[in-house]
């Protein structure tokens, strides 16, 4: 079977999230794409907003998304999350005989070298770059790095929290409409009431 990793803060998930993972599992015939909120990030600010939080809203998405999982395993590994371990966990839970891929963007792919011992990732899995606006691909991939056919990644993590934090338009945001009740109901990004927390 194809699995693939697809990691990230999804602080919050959005609709783009969704359509990469579409793209990809479309593309590459994959049979199940594994949605991994990150715990700890080593290279990047711990998110702001709690992992459980965080894996909810992931759930969410993926509920009406055949062969789409959300994984908790990073709650379980030791921090910083590092990609290594965090791959050969969902390795172990799910056992051998399958192909493995792991879904960056090409701004992660520009430092892809600064990852915490990114060879052994590169005997892990095949890497699937998704192009991201402003960060060039490169003219040639190397062995075990694949590139994903498709418009760069629409939307922005940061951006979504930077207008529901300034303006509390849920809409003006563009978040799903799951998204958008359960962001309310518990008073995330400064949006709805705290108090049902």
């Amino acid at each position: 079977m194809k699995y693939c990793i697809f990691g990230g803060s999804f602080d919050p998930p959005h609709e783009g999230h969704k359509h990469l993972a579409e793209s990809a599992g479309s593309a590459l015939e994959l049979d199940k794409i594994l949605w991994v909120p990150a715990q700890d990030p080593p290279l990047k600010s711990k998110p702001g907003t709690p992992f459980e939080h965080r894996l909810a809203m992931v759930r969410l998405i993926t509920a009406g998304m055949p062969g789409n999982a959300v994984s908790d395993v990073e709650a379980q590994l030791s921090s910083p999350s590092y990609s290594l371990n965090t791959i050969k966990a969902l390795k172990h839970e799910n056992g051998p005989g399958h192909q493995w891929f792991f879904l960056i963007g090409s701004d992660n792919w520009a430092i892809f070298p600064t990852w915490h011992r990114w060879q052994d990732i590169l005997r892990e899995v095949t890497m699937l770059v998704y192009p991201r606006e402003g960060h060039a691909m490169g003219n040639k991939l190397p062995h075990g790095v694949q590139e994903l056919q498709m418009q760069p990644f629409p939307g922005e993590s940061r951006l979504i929290r930077e207008t529901l934090e300034k303006s509390k338009d849920l809409q003006a945001a563009g978040v799903m409409p799951e998204i958008r009740d359960y962001i309310t109901k518990h008073g995330l990004y400064g949006v709805g009431s705290r108090d049902a927390a």
